[in-house]
């Protein structure tokens, strides 16, 4: 054994016992929360605002899958996949009067949005064993049993079917060509977003790879727009449109469980009387000190991926995936449970390096399914899914919705210092290394 491997082996057990201590953090918080569930007959802050809406991410769209409309008068947003996958894997029987009767009448959905969950973490257990098995179990409970992982379930989203699919496409030994770009045709046509991070098989020159991406969703796009009969482009960005208007004064909406700072401050350019709670110029210099912070990690992750594609082979795929993910999520917010697309990067990395250790350890504290309220909104007499009971919730401003967006950005910072330093460090290697000598004969 070598001295390095002595080391190696030495800090190991400290590291394994650190992310044990984080995993406790995250099983306290889930502690915590059932024992509010049983005995208030809710989940708390920071899970949905209305305990009555528990899977409707599923049943919503459920109900619209059977019925004509989609994209005319409920205005989706979600390209037609969606309403596809739905079509098959739901009762049409029970969705002849509301989602919410769909929800009671379909129990088989229910299942089967547990047993997706289920899958999808398996699969994540998967792919982390084949890149570190001594750290796997433990991250893989941390990602199971995480706020955003739990989110991702309360809502029963159909983001499920996209860690699935990054699962497999993050990995290359986890499948073979042709599956991986099947999964990321999923992928992208669930959450057009993940467009982005499928690009990293650009970054990274993987062209052929990249090529059969691009057919996959093409392809499935067009055979769910058949199947639903609607979901054309220019439906979906006037729909989109139209919902940025529709949610835009949202207070709770958008700033409850966010990977951005945009959304709070979209709340307040539209009207959201801030300046009645705090002074203008604290409030200025509130705003500007968090734009720089976002502006500046941006542009050291813009730098990052420059030098990735110079160099792609001193980096993993994941890490290329994770920056172009964290450039979208930190510059919009597509729904809290998003964060587990990001907290299952991050796992894939290894703790040796003060870049990637940092991102570990934001990751696990990000995922702590746990709140503290400041200051609380008006109860909300309601009944709950859950429990069965009729409750008075009471959710408010939790330091959480400030704290978890200023992680990704540490993420995204640190993971970005980390990939300028190797990528820099391999330019001046290749330097400093003589030229071949001219064989004899050579022109």
């Amino acid at each position: 054994m070598t001295k390095a491997d002595g080391a190696s082996g030495a800090t190991m057990p400290r590291a394994l016992f650190f992310e044990l201590l984080l995993l406790a953090l995250i099983m306290a918080g889930l502690v915590h929360a059932l024992w509010h569930l049983e005995v208030s007959g809710y989940l708390p802050q920071p899970f949905i605002w209305d305990p009555q809406d528990t899977f409707m991410d599923w049943f919503n769209p459920a109900y619209w899958a059977h019925r004509e409309g989609i994209y005319s008068v409920w205005r989706a947003v979600y390209p037609p996949l969606s309403f596809a996958i739905l079509q098959f894997l739901t009762n049409p029987a029970c969705y002849a009067s509301s989602p919410f009767v769909g929800r009671e009448c379909d129990w088989l959905a229910q299942i089967l949005i547990v047993g997706l969950y289920c899958a999808a973490i398996l699969a994540s257990f998967r792919a982390l064993r084949l890149v570190d098995p001594r750290t796997a179990t433990i991250r893989t409970l941390a990602l199971g049993l995480g706020l955003p992982g739990l989110y991702l379930l309360e809502r029963g989203n159909l983001l499920i079917f996209c860690q699935i699919a990054l699962a497999l496409v993050v990995v290359p030994q986890a499948a073979g060509k042709w599956t991986r770009a099947l999964a990321a045709g999923v992928m992208i046509n669930l959450k057009p977003y993940l467009l982005l991070p499928v690009l990293a098989w650009g970054a990274r020159r993987d062209w052929r790879q990249l090529e059969l991406a691009g057919f996959a969703t093409i392809g499935l796009y067009c055979l769910s727009w058949a199947m639903v009969g609607g979901g054309s482009p220019l439906e979906i960005a006037a729909n989109t449109a139209n919902w940025v208007r529709v949610t835009g004064t949202d207070v709770v909406g958008e700033m409850f469980y966010t990977t951005s700072f945009n959304s709070m401050f979209g709340v307040f350019d539209r009207g959201f009387p801030i300046l009645r709670f705090v002074g203008s110029r604290d409030y200025e210099l509130f705003r500007l000190t968090l734009q720089l912070a976002v502006h500046l990690a941006q542009a050291i992750a813009l730098l990052a991926v420059i030098l990735a594609v110079l160099r792609p082979r001193e980096l993993t795929l994941a890490r290329i995936m994770l920056l172009l993910l964290l450039l979208s999520l930190t510059n919009r917010s597509p729904g809290g449970y998003s964060e587990l697309l990001v907290v299952f990067l991050v796992f894939l990395e290894k703790w040796e390096s003060p870049g990637p250790i940092v991102a570990i350890v934001v990751a696990y504290l990000i995922s702590i399914p746990h709140e503290l309220v400041v200051s609380y909104l008006p109860n909300i007499n309601t009944s709950a899914w859950l429990s069965g009971e009729a409750v008075t919730a009471r959710f408010g401003i939790g330091v959480g919705q400030f704290i978890r967006p200023l992680g990704l950005l540490l993420i995204l910072t640190a993971l970005s210092l980390d990939t300028i330093s190797r990528v820099t460090r391999g330019l001046l290697r290749d330097r400093a290394q003589p030229a071949a000598p001219l064989r004899a004969g050579a022109a």
